[in-house]
Protein backbone atom coordinates (compact mmCIF):
# COMPACT_ATOMS: atom_id res chain seq x y z
CA UNK A 1 0.00 0.00 0.00
CA UNK A 2 1.16 3.47 -0.80
CA UNK A 3 -0.07 6.35 0.98
CA UNK A 4 1.50 10.11 1.30
CA UNK A 5 -0.63 13.06 1.92
CA UNK A 6 -1.03 16.41 -0.22
CA UNK A 7 -2.82 20.33 0.36
CA UNK A 8 -6.08 20.89 -0.24
CA UNK A 9 -5.40 22.41 -3.69
CA UNK A 10 -4.52 19.88 -5.55
CA UNK A 11 -7.04 17.85 -7.70
CA UNK A 12 -6.02 14.30 -7.47
CA UNK A 13 -7.73 12.27 -9.96
CA UNK A 14 -7.88 8.56 -10.02
CA UNK A 15 -4.96 7.98 -12.52
CA UNK A 16 -2.91 11.14 -11.64
CA UNK A 17 1.20 10.56 -10.97
CA UNK A 18 2.35 9.89 -8.18
CA UNK A 19 5.03 12.01 -6.70
CA UNK A 20 8.51 11.48 -6.37
CA UNK A 21 8.90 12.63 -3.01
CA UNK A 22 6.15 12.82 -0.64
CA UNK A 23 5.39 12.62 2.77
CA UNK A 24 3.19 10.56 5.12
CA UNK A 25 2.25 13.37 7.49
CA UNK A 26 1.06 16.92 7.18
CA UNK A 27 1.26 20.33 9.37
CA UNK A 28 -2.19 22.67 9.02
CA UNK A 29 -1.46 26.33 9.93
CA UNK A 30 -4.99 27.92 11.19
CA UNK A 31 -6.43 30.22 12.94
CA UNK A 32 -9.36 30.18 15.75
CA UNK A 33 -13.13 29.89 14.07
CA UNK A 34 -11.63 28.02 11.31
CA UNK A 35 -12.08 25.12 9.55
CA UNK A 36 -8.92 23.60 7.51
CA UNK A 37 -9.05 20.59 4.81
CA UNK A 38 -6.56 18.31 3.35
CA UNK A 39 -5.47 15.28 1.99
CA UNK A 40 -4.35 11.74 2.33
CA UNK A 41 -4.18 9.24 -0.75
CA UNK A 42 -3.88 5.50 -0.83
CA UNK A 43 -2.82 3.53 -3.67
CA UNK A 44 -2.38 -0.49 -4.42
CA UNK A 45 -1.68 -3.07 -6.71
CA UNK A 46 -4.84 -4.85 -5.97
CA UNK A 47 -8.23 -4.05 -4.89
CA UNK A 48 -8.82 -3.16 -1.75
CA UNK A 49 -11.87 -1.81 1.07
CA UNK A 50 -10.95 1.10 3.11
CA UNK A 51 -13.26 0.31 6.15
CA UNK A 52 -12.63 3.19 8.71
CA UNK A 53 -10.74 6.56 8.66
CA UNK A 54 -10.52 7.48 12.79
CA UNK A 55 -9.14 10.51 14.37
CA UNK A 56 -7.30 9.74 17.48
CA UNK A 57 -5.11 12.03 19.94
CA UNK A 58 -7.70 15.04 19.88
CA UNK A 59 -9.27 14.88 23.06
CA UNK A 60 -13.22 15.09 22.31
CA UNK A 61 -13.44 18.36 24.52
CA UNK A 62 -10.36 20.52 23.07
CA UNK A 63 -12.32 22.39 20.64
CA UNK A 64 -10.76 20.65 18.25
CA UNK A 65 -12.86 18.31 15.48
CA UNK A 66 -11.78 16.26 12.71
CA UNK A 67 -13.80 15.24 9.58
CA UNK A 68 -13.11 12.33 6.85
CA UNK A 69 -14.87 12.21 3.63
CA UNK A 70 -14.07 10.12 0.69
CA UNK A 71 -13.80 11.97 -2.71
CA UNK A 72 -15.72 10.66 -5.20
CA UNK A 73 -16.08 11.61 -8.99
CA UNK A 74 -19.42 12.50 -11.31
CA UNK A 75 -19.47 11.17 -14.22
CA UNK A 76 -20.73 12.82 -17.68
CA UNK A 77 -20.80 11.42 -21.06
CA UNK A 78 -16.92 11.31 -21.91
CA UNK A 79 -15.31 12.74 -18.71
CA UNK A 80 -15.17 12.51 -14.98
CA UNK A 81 -13.95 14.96 -12.50
CA UNK A 82 -13.48 14.06 -8.33
CA UNK A 83 -15.59 16.68 -6.73
CA UNK A 84 -18.54 15.22 -4.54
CA UNK A 85 -16.86 14.02 -0.76
CA UNK A 86 -19.07 10.99 0.22
CA UNK A 87 -20.75 11.04 3.59
CA UNK A 88 -20.21 6.74 3.78
CA UNK A 89 -17.90 5.10 6.34
CA UNK A 90 -16.41 2.68 3.82
CA UNK A 91 -15.38 2.82 0.10
CA UNK A 92 -13.73 0.28 -2.43
CA UNK A 93 -11.10 1.00 -3.91
CA UNK A 94 -9.78 -0.69 -7.44
CA UNK A 95 -6.15 -1.39 -8.11
CA UNK A 96 -3.97 0.98 -9.51
CA UNK A 97 -6.43 3.96 -8.68
CA UNK A 98 -5.34 6.53 -6.07
CA UNK A 99 -8.23 7.03 -3.50
CA UNK A 100 -8.49 10.33 -1.82
CA UNK A 101 -9.45 11.16 1.54
CA UNK A 102 -10.31 14.28 2.53
CA UNK A 103 -9.89 15.38 6.25
CA UNK A 104 -11.04 18.38 7.77
CA UNK A 105 -10.32 20.31 10.96
CA UNK A 106 -12.43 22.91 12.49
CA UNK A 107 -10.63 24.66 15.68
CA UNK A 108 -13.02 26.63 17.98
CA UNK A 109 -12.22 30.34 19.25
CA UNK A 110 -11.34 29.33 22.97
CA UNK A 111 -8.55 27.15 22.04
CA UNK A 112 -5.14 27.87 23.05
CA UNK A 113 -2.93 28.96 20.25
CA UNK A 114 0.20 26.11 19.97
CA UNK A 115 0.68 22.90 18.38
CA UNK A 116 -1.40 20.29 18.78
CA UNK A 117 -0.51 16.61 17.24
CA UNK A 118 -3.32 13.33 16.49
CA UNK A 119 -3.22 10.46 14.10
CA UNK A 120 -5.11 9.25 11.68
CA UNK A 121 -5.68 5.70 11.25
CA UNK A 122 -6.74 4.13 8.41
CA UNK A 123 -8.17 0.87 8.33
CA UNK A 124 -7.52 -0.75 4.83
CA UNK A 125 -7.13 -4.29 3.74
CA UNK A 126 -6.50 -6.62 6.54
CA UNK A 127 -3.65 -3.45 7.79
CA UNK A 128 -4.11 -0.69 9.55
CA UNK A 129 -1.94 2.91 8.61
CA UNK A 130 -1.50 5.52 10.33
CA UNK A 131 -0.64 9.34 9.11
CA UNK A 132 0.60 11.86 12.02
CA UNK A 133 -1.41 15.54 11.56
CA UNK A 134 0.28 18.69 12.97
CA UNK A 135 -1.71 21.59 13.80
CA UNK A 136 -0.12 24.67 14.57
CA UNK A 137 -2.42 27.30 15.79
CA UNK A 138 -2.27 30.80 15.16
CA UNK A 139 -3.57 33.55 17.85
CA UNK A 140 -6.01 35.24 15.41
CA UNK A 141 -10.18 34.63 15.59
CA UNK A 142 -12.40 34.77 12.64
CA UNK A 143 -15.71 36.54 12.85
CA UNK A 144 -18.88 34.39 12.72
CA UNK A 145 -20.99 35.21 9.59
CA UNK A 146 -23.12 37.33 11.02
CA UNK A 147 -20.08 39.09 11.90
CA UNK A 148 -17.77 38.54 8.68
CA UNK A 149 -16.34 41.43 6.55
CA UNK A 150 -16.82 38.74 3.67
CA UNK A 151 -20.47 38.31 2.13
CA UNK A 152 -21.32 35.06 0.28
CA UNK A 153 -24.53 34.52 -1.64
CA UNK A 154 -25.50 31.21 -3.12
CA UNK A 155 -28.91 31.16 -5.27
CA UNK A 156 -29.89 27.75 -2.32
CA UNK A 157 -33.82 26.32 -3.68
CA UNK A 158 -35.46 24.07 -1.77
CA UNK A 159 -39.09 25.73 -1.89
CA UNK A 160 -38.89 26.11 -5.86
CA UNK A 161 -36.99 25.89 -8.39
CA UNK A 162 -37.96 27.70 -11.58
CA UNK A 163 -35.91 30.65 -12.03
CA UNK A 164 -36.59 32.59 -15.12
CA UNK A 165 -40.93 31.48 -16.03
CA UNK A 166 -43.07 30.12 -13.03
CA UNK A 167 -43.13 26.63 -14.72
CA UNK A 168 -45.26 23.84 -12.91
CA UNK A 169 -43.87 21.24 -14.98
CA UNK A 170 -40.60 21.85 -13.66
CA UNK A 171 -38.99 19.26 -11.34
CA UNK A 172 -39.13 19.68 -7.84
CA UNK A 173 -35.52 18.91 -7.13
CA UNK A 174 -36.03 17.38 -3.35
CA UNK A 175 -38.94 15.62 -4.25
CA UNK A 176 -37.45 14.02 -7.57
CA UNK A 177 -33.99 13.03 -5.50
CA UNK A 178 -35.13 12.55 -1.88
CA UNK A 179 -38.70 11.27 -2.31
CA UNK A 180 -39.89 13.78 0.26
CA UNK A 181 -43.19 16.47 -0.32
CA UNK A 182 -42.35 20.32 0.48
CA UNK A 183 -42.49 20.97 4.14
CA UNK A 184 -42.72 17.11 5.39
CA UNK A 185 -40.25 16.09 7.80
CA UNK A 186 -37.75 14.67 6.02
CA UNK A 187 -37.65 18.22 3.62
CA UNK A 188 -36.95 19.71 6.77
CA UNK A 189 -34.09 17.75 8.07
CA UNK A 190 -32.45 18.19 4.37
CA UNK A 191 -32.98 22.33 4.65
CA UNK A 192 -30.79 21.56 7.79
CA UNK A 193 -28.22 19.36 6.32
CA UNK A 194 -27.97 22.60 3.95
CA UNK A 195 -27.58 25.47 6.66
CA UNK A 196 -25.25 23.82 8.41
CA UNK A 197 -23.39 23.28 5.36
CA UNK A 198 -23.54 27.19 4.99
CA UNK A 199 -22.57 28.00 8.71
CA UNK A 200 -19.44 25.68 7.56
CA UNK A 201 -18.38 27.30 4.26
CA UNK A 202 -19.36 31.03 5.48
CA UNK A 203 -22.63 31.26 3.11
CA UNK A 204 -23.91 34.44 4.87
CA UNK A 205 -26.52 35.57 2.66
CA UNK A 206 -29.39 33.52 2.62
CA UNK A 207 -31.75 33.46 -0.59
CA UNK A 208 -35.60 33.57 -0.05
CA UNK A 209 -38.02 32.98 -2.24
CA UNK A 210 -40.38 35.50 -0.88
CA UNK A 211 -43.49 34.59 -3.40
CA UNK A 212 -43.45 30.79 -2.84
CA UNK A 213 -43.07 31.41 0.60
CA UNK A 214 -46.00 33.74 0.69
CA UNK A 215 -47.99 31.40 -2.05
CA UNK A 216 -47.03 28.09 0.22
CA UNK A 217 -47.62 29.97 3.46
CA UNK A 218 -51.62 30.93 2.33
CA UNK A 219 -51.32 33.85 1.34
CA UNK A 220 -54.76 34.74 -1.14
CA UNK A 221 -55.98 37.03 -3.38
CA UNK A 222 -59.80 38.15 -2.79
CA UNK A 223 -62.30 38.79 -5.83
CA UNK A 224 -62.03 42.52 -5.35
CA UNK A 225 -58.25 42.11 -5.73
CA UNK A 226 -57.23 42.80 -2.45
CA UNK A 227 -54.35 40.36 -1.17
CA UNK A 228 -54.32 38.96 2.51
CA UNK A 229 -50.41 37.79 3.08
CA UNK A 230 -49.67 35.10 5.88
CA UNK A 231 -46.26 35.45 7.33
CA UNK A 232 -46.02 32.42 9.25
CA UNK A 233 -44.36 30.03 6.75
CA UNK A 234 -42.09 32.91 5.82
CA UNK A 235 -41.09 33.36 9.60
CA UNK A 236 -40.57 30.14 10.10
CA UNK A 237 -37.94 29.20 7.07
CA UNK A 238 -36.04 32.56 7.67
CA UNK A 239 -35.65 31.72 11.44
CA UNK A 240 -34.60 28.01 11.03
CA UNK A 241 -31.74 29.26 8.49
CA UNK A 242 -31.37 31.87 11.38
CA UNK A 243 -31.12 28.67 14.17
CA UNK A 244 -28.61 26.91 12.28
CA UNK A 245 -26.62 28.95 10.01
CA UNK A 246 -25.09 32.26 10.36
CA UNK A 247 -27.01 34.63 8.07
CA UNK A 248 -26.01 38.05 8.40
CA UNK A 249 -28.09 39.28 4.84
CA UNK A 250 -31.47 38.20 3.48
CA UNK A 251 -31.57 38.84 -0.49
CA UNK A 252 -35.42 38.99 -1.45
CA UNK A 253 -36.52 37.37 -4.66
CA UNK A 254 -36.57 39.21 -7.66
CA UNK A 255 -39.44 41.24 -8.49
CA UNK A 256 -38.86 41.30 -12.42
CA UNK A 257 -38.81 38.33 -14.90
CA UNK A 258 -35.12 37.57 -15.66
CA UNK A 259 -33.12 39.33 -18.11
CA UNK A 260 -35.90 39.73 -20.68
CA UNK A 261 -38.15 42.39 -18.55
CA UNK A 262 -41.32 43.26 -19.40
CA UNK A 263 -43.02 41.57 -16.77
CA UNK A 264 -42.91 41.09 -12.90
CA UNK A 265 -43.79 37.83 -10.65
CA UNK A 266 -46.67 38.16 -8.80
CA UNK A 267 -49.03 35.93 -6.82
CA UNK A 268 -52.86 35.93 -9.35
CA UNK A 269 -55.39 33.90 -8.76
CA UNK A 270 -56.57 31.52 -11.82
CA UNK A 271 -59.55 29.23 -10.95
CA UNK A 272 -60.57 30.74 -7.98
CA UNK A 273 -57.04 29.76 -6.20
CA UNK A 274 -53.55 30.98 -6.10
CA UNK A 275 -50.41 30.65 -8.15
CA UNK A 276 -47.39 32.39 -8.95
CA UNK A 277 -47.80 34.20 -12.52
CA UNK A 278 -46.06 36.78 -14.57
CA UNK A 279 -47.79 40.29 -15.27
CA UNK A 280 -46.59 42.99 -17.75
CA UNK A 281 -44.90 45.93 -16.51
CA UNK A 282 -47.26 48.92 -16.01
CA UNK A 283 -50.59 46.72 -15.94
CA UNK A 284 -53.14 47.62 -13.36
CA UNK A 285 -52.56 43.58 -12.13
CA UNK A 286 -48.85 44.85 -11.61
CA UNK A 287 -49.23 48.20 -9.90
CA UNK A 288 -51.97 46.38 -7.75
CA UNK A 289 -50.03 43.80 -6.77
CA UNK A 290 -46.47 46.30 -5.72
CA UNK A 291 -48.40 49.05 -3.94
CA UNK A 292 -49.86 46.00 -1.41
CA UNK A 293 -46.93 43.41 -1.77
CA UNK A 294 -43.73 45.97 -1.20
CA UNK A 295 -45.05 47.86 1.81
CA UNK A 296 -46.84 44.70 3.20
CA UNK A 297 -43.43 43.38 3.25
CA UNK A 298 -41.34 46.28 4.21
CA UNK A 299 -43.50 46.55 7.48
CA UNK A 300 -43.15 42.70 8.08
CA UNK A 301 -39.59 42.83 8.23
CA UNK A 302 -39.76 45.80 10.29
CA UNK A 303 -41.69 44.04 13.05
CA UNK A 304 -39.10 41.46 12.79
CA UNK A 305 -36.58 44.22 12.95
CA UNK A 306 -35.06 42.60 9.99
CA UNK A 307 -34.93 45.47 7.70
CA UNK A 308 -31.57 46.78 7.87
CA UNK A 309 -30.60 43.25 6.37
CA UNK A 310 -33.02 42.85 3.54
CA UNK A 311 -31.42 43.14 0.01
CA UNK A 312 -33.73 43.26 -2.74
CA UNK A 313 -32.98 41.84 -6.05
CA UNK A 314 -35.13 43.56 -8.83
CA UNK A 315 -33.97 41.67 -12.03
CA UNK A 316 -31.18 39.38 -12.46
CA UNK A 317 -29.22 40.40 -15.88
CA UNK A 318 -30.95 42.72 -16.95
CA UNK A 319 -30.57 43.79 -20.41
CA UNK A 320 -32.01 46.81 -20.48
CA UNK A 321 -33.00 49.69 -17.69
CA UNK A 322 -36.09 50.49 -17.93
CA UNK A 323 -37.93 47.32 -16.46
CA UNK A 324 -35.27 47.19 -13.62
CA UNK A 325 -35.95 51.44 -12.93
CA UNK A 326 -39.90 50.98 -12.98
CA UNK A 327 -39.65 48.02 -10.24
CA UNK A 328 -36.57 50.32 -8.28
CA UNK A 329 -38.93 53.15 -7.97
CA UNK A 330 -41.55 51.16 -6.46
CA UNK A 331 -39.19 50.27 -3.99
CA UNK A 332 -37.75 53.52 -2.87
CA UNK A 333 -41.36 54.47 -2.15
CA UNK A 334 -42.81 51.68 -0.49
CA UNK A 335 -40.05 49.94 0.96
CA UNK A 336 -37.56 53.30 2.08
CA UNK A 337 -33.79 52.88 3.04
CA UNK A 338 -34.06 49.27 1.49
CA UNK A 339 -30.60 48.34 -0.48
CA UNK A 340 -31.62 46.73 -4.18
CA UNK A 341 -28.77 44.89 -6.01
CA UNK A 342 -28.11 42.48 -9.20
CA UNK A 343 -26.02 40.51 -11.15
CA UNK A 344 -25.00 41.94 -14.23
CA UNK A 345 -23.63 40.44 -17.13
CA UNK A 346 -24.54 43.45 -20.02
CA UNK A 347 -22.64 46.74 -19.44
CA UNK A 348 -25.17 48.22 -22.19
CA UNK A 349 -28.09 49.35 -19.76
CA UNK A 350 -25.77 50.09 -16.37
CA UNK A 351 -25.04 54.10 -17.14
CA UNK A 352 -28.92 54.35 -16.87
CA UNK A 353 -28.58 52.79 -13.66
CA UNK A 354 -26.32 55.03 -11.76
CA UNK A 355 -27.87 56.27 -9.17
CA UNK A 356 -30.67 53.43 -8.70
CA UNK A 357 -28.02 50.22 -8.08
CA UNK A 358 -26.91 50.21 -4.69
CA UNK A 359 -24.77 47.25 -4.68
CA UNK A 360 -23.67 46.86 -8.09
CA UNK A 361 -22.53 42.51 -8.93
CA UNK A 362 -20.79 42.59 -12.27
CA UNK A 363 -19.33 39.19 -13.24
CA UNK A 364 -15.79 39.19 -12.82
CA UNK A 365 -15.28 39.27 -16.82
CA UNK A 366 -17.81 42.36 -17.47
CA UNK A 367 -15.34 44.32 -14.36
CA UNK A 368 -12.72 43.83 -15.81
CA UNK A 369 -13.48 45.28 -19.21
CA UNK A 370 -15.60 48.18 -17.39
CA UNK A 371 -12.93 48.79 -14.48
CA UNK A 372 -13.06 52.53 -14.99
CA UNK A 373 -17.06 52.19 -14.55
CA UNK A 374 -17.50 50.43 -11.07
CA UNK A 375 -14.50 52.02 -9.36
CA UNK A 376 -16.20 55.44 -10.25
CA UNK A 377 -19.47 53.97 -8.69
CA UNK A 378 -17.59 52.63 -5.89
CA UNK A 379 -15.72 56.34 -5.41
CA UNK A 380 -19.44 57.57 -5.29
CA UNK A 381 -20.51 55.48 -2.36
CA UNK A 382 -21.49 52.36 -4.01
CA UNK A 383 -21.26 48.96 -3.03
CA UNK A 384 -19.76 46.09 -5.03
CA UNK A 385 -20.07 42.09 -4.69
CA UNK A 386 -18.62 40.55 -8.24
CA UNK A 387 -20.56 36.99 -9.04
CA UNK A 388 -19.29 33.83 -11.81
CA UNK A 389 -22.10 32.76 -14.06
CA UNK A 390 -21.52 30.27 -17.26
CA UNK A 391 -18.65 32.31 -18.75
CA UNK A 392 -15.97 33.13 -18.52
CA UNK A 393 -14.91 30.00 -20.33
CA UNK A 394 -11.09 31.05 -20.18
CA UNK A 395 -9.10 29.75 -17.55
CA UNK A 396 -7.25 32.88 -17.41
CA UNK A 397 -10.41 33.90 -15.25
CA UNK A 398 -10.88 32.81 -11.82
CA UNK A 399 -13.52 30.80 -11.92
CA UNK A 400 -15.73 27.69 -10.54
CA UNK A 401 -16.11 25.46 -13.31
CA UNK A 402 -15.48 21.23 -12.84
CA UNK A 403 -12.74 20.09 -13.75
CA UNK A 404 -10.59 23.83 -13.21
CA UNK A 405 -7.95 24.07 -10.42
CA UNK A 406 -9.09 24.36 -7.37
CA UNK A 407 -6.78 27.35 -7.25
CA UNK A 408 -9.64 29.31 -8.97
CA UNK A 409 -12.01 28.95 -6.62
CA UNK A 410 -9.35 29.76 -3.47
CA UNK A 411 -8.29 33.41 -5.18
CA UNK A 412 -11.49 35.00 -6.23
CA UNK A 413 -11.62 36.50 -2.69
CA UNK A 414 -8.24 37.48 -2.84
CA UNK A 415 -9.34 39.13 -6.06
CA UNK A 416 -12.22 40.88 -4.64
CA UNK A 417 -10.05 42.07 -1.09
CA UNK A 418 -7.22 43.05 -3.67
CA UNK A 419 -9.93 45.47 -5.84
CA UNK A 420 -12.46 46.30 -3.48
CA UNK A 421 -15.48 43.67 -3.40
CA UNK A 422 -16.84 42.23 -0.35
CA UNK A 423 -19.53 39.97 -1.26
CA UNK A 424 -19.52 37.06 -4.02
CA UNK A 425 -22.43 35.86 -5.58
CA UNK A 426 -23.35 32.26 -7.23
CA UNK A 427 -26.17 31.17 -8.67
CA UNK A 428 -25.42 27.23 -8.49
CA UNK A 429 -26.16 26.13 -4.78
CA UNK A 430 -28.33 23.01 -6.15
CA UNK A 431 -29.45 23.28 -9.57
CA UNK A 432 -29.49 19.31 -9.79
CA UNK A 433 -31.81 19.45 -13.23
CA UNK A 434 -31.18 15.96 -14.41
CA UNK A 435 -32.27 16.74 -18.26
CA UNK A 436 -31.52 20.57 -18.60
CA UNK A 437 -28.59 20.70 -21.16
CA UNK A 438 -26.67 23.62 -19.80
CA UNK A 439 -26.16 23.26 -16.14
CA UNK A 440 -27.31 20.32 -14.47
CA UNK A 441 -27.00 16.71 -13.46
CA UNK A 442 -27.32 15.84 -17.27
CA UNK A 443 -24.59 13.87 -18.48
CA UNK A 444 -24.34 15.68 -21.22
CA UNK A 445 -24.83 19.14 -19.78
CA UNK A 446 -22.46 21.93 -21.53
CA UNK A 447 -21.20 23.98 -18.68
CA UNK A 448 -19.94 21.52 -15.84
CA UNK A 449 -20.31 22.25 -12.28
CA UNK A 450 -21.88 26.06 -13.02
CA UNK A 451 -25.41 25.25 -11.49
CA UNK A 452 -24.22 23.39 -8.36
CA UNK A 453 -21.40 23.40 -5.34
CA UNK A 454 -23.38 20.70 -3.36
CA UNK A 455 -24.51 16.92 -4.30
CA UNK A 456 -27.88 15.06 -3.38
CA UNK A 457 -27.33 12.45 -0.85
CA UNK A 458 -30.84 10.86 -0.44
CA UNK A 459 -29.28 7.84 1.80
CA UNK A 460 -28.47 10.06 4.45
CA UNK A 461 -31.24 12.90 4.14
CA UNK A 462 -28.71 15.30 3.35
CA UNK A 463 -26.63 16.81 1.12
CA UNK A 464 -22.49 15.52 -0.07
CA UNK A 465 -19.98 18.52 -0.25
CA UNK A 466 -17.63 19.24 -3.18
CA UNK A 467 -13.82 20.15 -3.21
CA UNK A 468 -14.86 23.26 -4.94
CA UNK A 469 -16.85 24.45 -1.85
CA UNK A 470 -14.16 23.55 0.35
CA UNK A 471 -11.66 26.04 -1.57
CA UNK A 472 -14.36 28.13 -1.91
CA UNK A 473 -14.69 27.89 1.92
CA UNK A 474 -10.92 28.22 2.51
CA UNK A 475 -10.98 31.62 0.08
CA UNK A 476 -14.06 33.21 2.11
CA UNK A 477 -11.47 32.55 5.41
CA UNK A 478 -8.65 34.19 3.72
CA UNK A 479 -10.60 37.30 2.92
CA UNK A 480 -11.27 37.50 6.47
CA UNK A 481 -7.60 36.77 7.71
CA UNK A 482 -6.70 40.03 5.00
CA UNK A 483 -9.07 41.92 6.31
CA UNK A 484 -8.25 41.50 10.00
CA UNK A 485 -4.69 42.28 8.83
CA UNK A 486 -5.80 45.57 7.03
CA UNK A 487 -7.22 46.85 10.18
CA UNK A 488 -3.71 46.87 11.35
CA UNK A 489 -1.35 47.58 8.50
CA UNK A 490 -3.01 47.99 5.59
CA UNK A 491 -0.12 48.58 3.20
CA UNK A 492 1.29 44.85 4.34
CA UNK A 493 -2.26 43.42 3.73
CA UNK A 494 -2.69 44.84 0.15
CA UNK A 495 0.94 44.10 -0.51
CA UNK A 496 0.58 40.32 0.73
CA UNK A 497 -2.69 40.00 -1.64
CA UNK A 498 -1.17 41.37 -4.90
CA UNK A 499 1.34 38.57 -4.82
CA UNK A 500 -1.27 36.40 -5.45
CA UNK A 501 -3.75 38.24 -7.81
CA UNK A 502 -4.40 41.55 -9.11
CA UNK A 503 -7.32 41.58 -10.98
CA UNK A 504 -9.40 38.36 -12.40
CA UNK A 505 -7.96 37.51 -14.76
CA UNK A 506 -4.41 38.40 -13.36
CA UNK A 507 -2.98 36.20 -10.82
CA UNK A 508 -0.11 33.81 -9.99
CA UNK A 509 -1.02 29.84 -10.98
CA UNK A 510 1.70 28.60 -8.76
CA UNK A 511 -0.10 26.56 -5.54
CA UNK A 512 3.27 26.49 -3.63
CA UNK A 513 3.58 30.38 -4.22
CA UNK A 514 0.10 30.87 -3.09
CA UNK A 515 0.83 28.91 -0.12
CA UNK A 516 4.16 30.84 0.96
CA UNK A 517 2.26 34.00 0.42
CA UNK A 518 -0.76 32.37 3.00
CA UNK A 519 1.59 31.26 5.60
CA UNK A 520 3.41 35.53 5.40
CA UNK A 521 -0.40 36.66 6.37
CA UNK A 522 -0.66 34.37 9.14
CA UNK A 523 2.78 35.23 10.64
CA UNK A 524 2.25 39.37 9.73
CA UNK A 525 -1.00 38.53 11.70
CA UNK A 526 0.39 36.65 14.74
CA UNK A 527 3.54 39.46 15.05
CA UNK A 528 0.99 42.38 14.76
CA UNK A 529 -1.04 40.86 17.82
CA UNK A 530 1.92 40.41 19.82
Amino acid sequence: MHLWTDSSLSTVWKYSTEPQEFQTGYQLHMVRNSFSSYQILLKDKTDFTIRSVKADGFDPDSGISLRCQFQETIDFRHDSYPDPLSNEPSIEVASGEIQSIWVTVYVDSDVLPGLYQGQIRIEAGEEEYVSDLEIKLYSPVLPSGKEAAFSTEYWMNTTNFWFRYPDPGQLDFLNYYYGCEKYSSTWWEINRSIAEHMKENRINVLFVRTHDLLLDGGTTLDENGTYHFCWDLFDKWVDFFDRYAEIKFLAGYHLVVQTEGKKIYLIDRVDEKPVISTSEIGSPKTENWLKQFLPALFNHLTEREDQHRWLQHIEDEPSESDSWRYAREYVRNYMPGIRCMDAIDNQQPMPSLQQEMDLWIPRVDVYEQNRDFYDYRLSQGDARWTYNCCEPHYQNYANKFLGWPLLHNRILPWGCFVNHFNGFLHWGYNFWDPKDPWFGLNPDAVIKGDGYIVYPDPKHSGIKNSIRMISTRDGAQDFELLSLLAKKDPSAAFCLARKVILRFNDFNWDTSHFEEIRMELLEALENSSV
